[in-house]
């Protein structure tokens, strides 16, 4: 029965029409990446109704969640990337054993971030950037939030793991399951139960858990070709590397992602909890927008992942290319509402004064520097889908850690809040431009490369 369902979704994945390919692996993965963004989005909606300080929490404990992503995103996109070239080359077995053991690696680092950040406390969430006026329910966020970190990895890299072999819509169905849920229960238990800023992180613990067995299901009644929980040895965790480099670029992207939410913490703090929440609230929207994006980046994977094992080369650039052109001109389209409205959205956060005059310039900034995301997404994610891991890491290190970083630095003691205003769109727009060899690079090779 598996082995048909292998040979039919290989069938599939090589020799389908591609803009159909995409529609049906992106659109799963646009839905599930802009849902869970939403769920991100309504912890800070309705935590921030509570007050500028409840809403600042919120954006200091971003960077727990950002780096828990980080990790997963590393075992889930590196073992994805992995497991859809075996399954091209007709490799069922080892596809499997890298599946089995990006989960079990997922599980282990999910516990570990738990431990930690438990058992670190107070020094935590004052390493993230807090001022002593959000210490109290920021720590408070943040303890259910890191207890979620197990099913949180878990669920990452299970999604990941599906969408690879072409099961995006199971992949979308878990995590949407999870990220409707937590948009449910917000407002009961902060409002109803009286739960406050702890009800919203308590409501991502059991959206999470919710997430987790509903994707485990998709290989507990076999809708997957792969063996997730069969024929395992420990010998296998000697191929771990294999994973991490594999997902370099995820773990640099992701990575120096969090490290910049937490130095853009620390510099917002010397403008008090204001700029934490309007910078808290720029970000949140920036991505939501940039899901749209990833879904499509995301969705792209698989099928050049898959035809590039298999040999089909030409297939792997007219993946690439309808990728690029699409999400570019979706992601200029969702910077129309930013440009011309940021006040109306920020106010949705926070209606105060402080917070909307720094909110407004931040967020229409990175309206106009949006639609570049298209070009640097789809070129990292296709260097990493086809095994072209340096490239992928270096490209995927430069918006935050070649350009955000240092610029922070330069530009913070020149020009005060305003830096923290321009910084990121000007990264953007450095990190488009050193995609464009990557790009010219890359299509040379797939040119050059002969057809099995």
């Amino acid at each position: 029965m598996q082995a048909q369902q292998a040979l039919s979704q290989h069938q599939k994945m090589t020799e389908k029409s591609i803009p159909s390919l995409m529609f049906h692996l992106g659109l799963p993965s646009a839905v599930a990446m802009i849902v869970t963004a939403l769920y991100s989005l309504a912890d800070a909606l309705y935590v921030s109704a509570l007050g500028t300080e409840s809403g600042a929490a919120v954006g200091i404990s971003f960077a727990i969640q950002a780096t828990i992503q980080a990790i997963s995103y590393t075992l889930g996109v590196g073992g994805g990337s992995l497991l859809s070239r075996k399954l091209g080359e007709k490799d069922r077995d080892s596809a499997s054993r890298v599946a089995q053991l990006s989960f079990i690696l997922s599980i282990f680092a999910g516990i570990a971030i738990m431990c930690i950040g438990l058992a670190w406390g107070d020094g935590l969430i004052l390493a993230l950037g807090a001022t002593e006026t959000i210490l109290k329910p920021a720590l408070v966020y943040s303890r259910y939030l890191l207890l979620s970190a197990p099913f949180m990895c878990g669920s990452f890299v299970c999604s990941q793991l599906l969408r690879a072999e072409g099961k995006a819509v199971y992949s979308m169905i878990g995590l949407l399951c999870g990220s409707l849920l937590n948009i449910v229960l917000d407002p009961i238990l902060i409002y109803r139960f009286n739960y406050g800023i702890a009800g919203a992180s308590l409501s991502t613990l059991i959206s999470q858990v919710v997430c987790f067995a509903t994707l485990l299901s998709a290989y507990v009644f076999k809708k997957s070709q792969i063996q997730l929980f069969s024929g395992f040895s420990f010998a296998e965790f000697r191929k771990a590397g294999k994973i991490l480099v594999a997902g370099l670029p995820s773990a640099g992207r992701q990575g120096l992602s969090a490290l910049a939410t937490i130095l853009l913490n620390h510099a917002t703090a010397s403008w008090g909890d204001a700029a934490i929440a309007a910078m808290s609230a720029v970000n949140r929207l920036f991505l939501l927008a940039f899901a749209f994006c990833l879904g499509i980046g995301q969705g792209m994977m698989p099928i050049t992942g898959y035809n590039f094992g298999f040999g089909r080369y030409e297939r792997v650039k007219k993946t690439f290319l309808i990728a690029w052109l699409f999400s570019s001109l979706l992601m200029l389209l969702l910077s129309i509402p930013f440009l011309a409205f940021p006040a109306f959205f920020i106010k949705l956060f926070r209606d105060d004064p402080a917070v909307i005059a720094i909110g407004t310039p931040a967020l229409r900034a990175v309206g106009t520097v949006l639609t570049l995301h298209g070009t640097i997404t789809c070129t990292n994610m296709l260097l990493q889908s086809i095994g072209k891991q340096f490239g992928a890491t270096v490209l995927a290190c430069a918006r935050q850690g070649f350009f955000f970083l240092p610029l922070l630095f330069l530009l913070t003691n020149q020009f005060g809040i305003q830096s923290l205003i321009y910084v990121q769109p000007i990264s953007d727009a450095l990190t488009f431009l050193f995609s464009l060899p990557f790009i010219y690079h890359i299509l040379r090779f797939l040119k050059g490369k002969t057809p099995h």
